[in-house]
């Protein structure tokens, strides 16, 4: 593989676009060299940034730039600046390829990197840079990773920080670097800069897998107590459902055994209900008919003949009084007749006074009759009668309110009763459910477990207020005065440090680093956190350890020992505060044990309060539930209290006539209706005559008048005709109203006789209620005993809801047994329900959460062995590619400095050179310095298996430290050393410029001889040379072009003319770089062919 191509645009003074065709094979043996010349500040020094850049460098400061957008160009008076640079590097790949096809057999678990350089011809990198900030790699036209571009430069041994590209200054910096700054330049120079990416890669996922174990071994920790908890807590919720299970198919029989046998006591007391009920309403079916007779009784057809005679002895005397008035009236006329006529007849006059008068008389005589028949005295006793039988009805109602009001009160105390039995029953089926004497047992053992906890608390508050502070008090001392011990010895080391600084003041910039530390370890002084403190003692320790190495190389051994006395020194006031650290920790460990072990026992201390408090409750409530011997007392009070009044209401009813009184009261107000009848109709008659009287009195004054007055005849034989039909009829009212007066005397003496048995019917209705009343208190005492077992069902139904149970489920239940295991189900319900208390409480999601610290545990089980899998095979990887590092590092590293010695001589025409590995001491010597004097930490509260797994997470930690900071093969740095002819110097330090930089390119060569990159970009390293010098590297690197492509930027003519292509740089009047090129072999060959001509 060899740079065919290059292209640039935008990057730096390129402007525009630029392509820079490199000399590839020039024959089977020579890869060719190609210079770039030009004048200073034209810009060709950019060619070598610009594929230094394209590889990936991220120093902008390597770039010469400050930040990232000063290799975009950045305009000029003439020309715009522009928003991106692009660099494209052409790699032929034909040789690789080749290779490739030779060997068919194909690789398992082959990388995508491998296969491009397998199949590929030709393989284009392409770095682009947006103003913005942005920025991409391109892979064959494919964005990439800046990993995926490293990885395959140094799969194809290019070197992307080190000998690829070497720019001005790098020779000189390259030797007066450090010891461990050679590293990095080695890694790639042996050719182990993949191995050690994947390393390194390796490495990282080994610490994060150690970070994840340790993490997930950390949760584990923090699971496993609780995921036994919640194991226990899931066994007791099993165990309880299963009481539970056996409780509910208990509780099942039980209540459904009650349920059912109240119901059918329930049932029996409806259908006695009814029958009463119908013999009732037989009764009062009789009662009613007896009512109905009565009635009939009443209007029997005696009272309705008299009621119809009544109105037609009425009517007839109406029409009497109406004839009478036609008769008057006749008369009248008659009377008019002859008056006009001038005729009285004196005889009919005179017949018709006698008439009048005789009529007035009888008129009289029957009124003082009908005065004399009037029932005054009747209606009088009536009315007493009346009121005797209303006072009695009014004191009837006050003993019925009485009667209802004691109902009630029976009502009431049977319900008191049915209660008071309903609680003395549900009592002794409680009697199974608190046992007394456990509870009082439980009582005495909790007491006596509250007293040695109480007693644990007084010890342990004893211990830490007296032992502990004593302890803590010399600790503190103790770690006080050896802190102010630390202070003086720091402030002689500052002392001697100082006078060291004072003796070496020779080198001012030895004296500017010595002076930089001290500040710093005056600063460390006034720190309080010890472990701060710490780590900036190490950082100050390792950057004054870099700066004086660097600084004093090639000085005396004096200043050497000075400087390593006082790092030893400084390790060992570190490890003195660490100390002093780790027993405050121990000590802050131990108070925080003693505080939790406090804790835990203040909460058991309360919570077994707690179980006291709940026991004294349930005592109590025993004690009130156990006095039966009270709730039997009131009972008895309560049934007495009902016996007295059952008696008093018997007492009354018998006292009650409430129907018959009533029936006495209709009676009396029939008669006095009755009575009032008659009267009525006799002042009716009474009015009547007096009417007729006056009118027969009034006709007579006129009769007389005309007799006196005279005597006239006239002819009155119509008249007296109608007179005569009038009166006739007027007989015949007369009879039919005697008529009507008989009948109603001898109705009113048949009245009389069906008043008795009016009475006998009135006598049959008592004694029918009387019946009725009896049925009605045995349907009142089945009411209560029914509201008994409504009580008990009402109970029963609370209990059962209280117990968190379907009443529907209850009742559908088949019971499986009958009373015979009442007391079995009642001892199974009262010690499923004592277990149930000994168990207590758990929540429901116990279990939910329960399955899912078990799916958390065993998903960290299972990632924990996966982690360890992982683990393993990342450390057998890394110890793969140690072997192969080492192997490799070993083999390559012995050939690079033997051929270091073989061109130092060729550079300097003799003496001798090489190269040493500075090695750092074993990890086991290393552990066991770091560890030398260290306390044992004690962890407190973890388990002998917790504390070894933590100790072996530490080892592994630090390993994978120390073998981040070292490299596989335990290097700590390169020392070159350095003998020109004719001298004894060692220290590369002690060389001239000149001698430096042939001693830098010896190396260098060296490293392409033994390990040769593809091309090699060489910027003016040849500018310290003198021509003979130069010379003699032009010859090497001719040597060298064999299997390495060099691209030189120079000035020197030995170069220029072993160049196969010349390209020349300029700079134009806009500020722009332009290329210009010239094929020295095709024009070497056009002047052969001239000079043949």
């Amino acid at each position: 593989m060899y740079l065919e191509k290059l292209e640039i645009q935008g990057f730096k003074s390129f402007a525009n676009k630029n392509k820079l065709i490199f000399s590839g094979m020039l024959d089977d043996k020579k890869r060719g060299l190609t210079a770039i010349v030009g004048p200073n500040g034209s810009g060709k020094s950019n060619v070598a940034d610009a594929i230094r850049w394209a590889l990936g460098e991220q120093s902008i400061k390597s770039l010469r730039g400050k930040k990232s957008e000063d290799v975009i160009f950045s305009g000029s008076d003439q020309k715009s600046q522009l928003s991106l640079a692009e660099v494209s590097l052409f790699l032929n790949n034909e040789e690789a390829v080749k290779k490739a096809s030779k060997q068919p057999e194909k690789i398992e678990n082959e990388s995508d990197l491998d296969q491009i350089i397998k199949s590929c011809t030709e393989i284009v990198i392409t770095r682009r840079l947006f103003r913005n900030g942005e920025g991409e790699y391109l892979l064959n036209g494919n964005r990439v990773r800046l990993s995926d571009i490293q990885m395959l430069l140094a799969k194809a041994n290019f070197g992307q920080k080190t000998y690829s590209v070497i720019g001005q200054g790098m020779v000189e910096n390259f030797l007066s670097s450090t010891a461990a700054e050679r590293k990095d330049f080695f890694d790639e120079a042996t050719g182990v800069k993949q191995f050690q990416i994947k390393r390194d890669s390796a490495l990282s996922k080994l610490e994060a897998s150690y970070e994840n174990l340790q993490q997930v071994d950390m949760l584990l920790v923090e699971i496993r107590p609780r995921l036994k908890s919640l194991t226990r807590q899931v066994e007791k919720l099993k165990r309880r459902a299963d009481i539970e299970s056996e409780l509910k198919k208990t509780q099942f029989n039980y209540y459904g055994f009650l349920w059912q046998d109240i119901n059918n006591k329930l049932d029996s007391f409806n259908a006695q209900f009814l029958d009463l009920e119908k013999i009732k309403i037989e009764k009062e079916k009789k009662l009613e008919k007896l009512g109905e007779d009565l009635n009939k009784i009443r209007t029997t057809d005696n009272f309705r003949e008299i009621n119809e005679l009544q109105p037609r002895l009425r009517d007839l005397e109406n029409q009497k009084g109406q004839y009478q008035k036609k008769l008057s009236r006749l008369q009248a006329e008659l009377e008019v007749q002859l008056e006009s006529q001038g005729q009285f007849d004196v005889s009919w006059l005179n017949n018709k006074a006698g008439e009048l008068t005789a009529d007035i008389e009888k008129i009289g005589l029957e009124i003082n009759s009908l005065e004399n028949s009037r029932p005054k005295l009747e209606e009088e006793s009536l009315l007493a009668k009346l009121q005797e039988i209303n006072k009695e009805i009014v004191d009837n109602e006050e003993i019925k309110r009485t009667i209802n009001r004691l109902e009630n009160e029976k009502f009431n105390f049977n319900k008191q009763i049915s209660k008071l039995e309903a609680v003395l029953e549900a009592n002794l089926e409680a009697q199974g459910q608190f046992d007394v004497s456990w509870l009082s047992n439980k009582q005495e053992e909790l007491n006596s477990e509250l007293k040695n906890i109480e007693s644990e608390l007084s010890k342990l508050n004893q211990d830490n207020d007296r032992e502990n502070s004593q302890k803590l008090q010399e600790n503190l001392n103790s770690i006080q005065q050896e802190l102010a011990t630390l202070n003086n010895e720091l402030r002689n080391i500052n002392d001697k440090i100082r006078v060291a600084a004072k003796s070496g003041s020779k080198d001012e910039k030895i004296s500017q680093i010595v002076e930089e530390f001290l500040n710093k370890l005056d600063g460390i002084n006034s720190i309080a956190n010890l472990d701060e403190a710490k780590k900036l003692i190490l950082e100050a320790k390792k950057d004054f350890q870099t700066k004086i190495k660097a600084t004093l190389t090639g000085e005396s051994d004096e200043d050497s020992l000075r400087i390593q006395k006082i790092q030893q020194t400084i390790i060992e006031l570190t490890e003195k505060r660490q100390t002093v650290n780790e027993h405050l920790n121990e000590e802050r460990l131990r108070l925080s044990t003693i505080n939790e072990r406090l804790r835990l026992s203040t909460e058991k201390k309360t919570q077994i309060e707690r179980e006291l408090v709940d026991i004294k409750a349930k005592l109590e409530k025993a004690e009130i539930k156990f006095d039966a011997g009270q709730i039997e007392n009131e009972k008895l009070i309560l049934t007495k209290k009902l016996a007295e009044i059952e008696k008093e209401i018997t007492k009354l009813e018998a006292s009650s006539q409430g129907g018959l009184l009533q029936d006495k009261k209709q009676a009396a107000l029939e008669q006095l209706q009755l009575c009032r009848l008659k009267d009525s109709a006799i002042i009716e008659r009474i009015k009547l005559l007096g009417d007729k009287k006056n009118q027969n009195n009034q006709e007579l004054t006129d009769v007389n008048n005309k007799i006196a007055k005279s005597q006239i005849k006239f002819d009155s034989s119509e008249i007296e005709k109608e007179k005569i039909a009038i009166n006739k009829l007027l007989e015949e009212l007369n009879l039919e109203a005697a008529s009507i007066n008989a009948k109603l005397e001898t109705l009113n003496q048949a009245k009389e006789k069906e008043k008795g048995q009016m009475f006998e019917c009135q006598k049959n209705i008592q004694a029918l209620q009387e019946e009725i009343n009896d049925v009605a208190s045995k349907l009142n005492a089945l009411k209560i005993e029914s509201t008994r077992q409504e009580t008990k069902l009402e109970d029963l139904e609370n209990n059962i809801r209280n117990d968190e149970l379907a009443i529907s489920e209850i009742q559908a239940h088949a019971v499986d047994g009958g009373a015979e295991n009442l007391s079995y189900w009642q001892k199974i319900l009262a010690n499923s329900k004592n277990q149930l208390e000994q168990i207590g409480g758990i929540d429901p999601e116990t279990e939910k959460e329960y399955e899912e610290t078990k799916t958390r545990y065993e998903f960290l089980s299972n990632q924990t062995d996966d982690l360890n899998q992982a683990v393993k095979s990342l450390e057998q990887i890394i110890y793969e590619l140690d072997g192969n590092i080492k192997n490799r590092f070993d083999q390559e590293f012995k050939i690079i400095s033997e051929k270091f010695n073989d061109y130092f001589k060729i550079l300097f025409n003799g003496g001798s050179a090489k190269i040493t590995k500075i090695l750092v001491e074993d990890l086991e010597k290393e552990d066991a310095k770091n560890n030398a004097n260290k306390p044992e930490n004690i962890d407190q509260g973890l388990t002998a298996a917790e504390i070894e797994m933590k100790r072996m997470q530490e080892e592994k930690m630090k390993k994978i430290k120390f073998l981040k900071k070292y490299n596989a093969v335990g290097l700590a740095g390169i020392e070159i050393q350095a003998t020109p002819p004719g001298k004894k110097i060692q220290a590369v330090t002690m060389l001239s410029g000149g001698e430096r930089a042939l001693t830098a390119i010896a190396l260098i060569c060296a490293i392409i001889s033994a390990n040769p990159s593809p091309f090699v970009v060489l910027d003016e390293v040849d500018a310290a040379l003198d021509e003979s010098n130069s010379e003699r590297l032009a010859r090497i690197l001719d040597d060298l072009s064999d299997k390495t492509q060099f691209i030189v930027i120079t000035h020197n003519r030995a170069s220029m003319r072993r160049a196969s292509i010349l390209y020349g740089v300029t700079m134009q009047a806009d500020g722009v770089s332009k290329l210009l090129s010239v094929k020295l072999d095709e024009l070497q060959k056009d002047n052969k062919n001239l000079e043949k001509i």
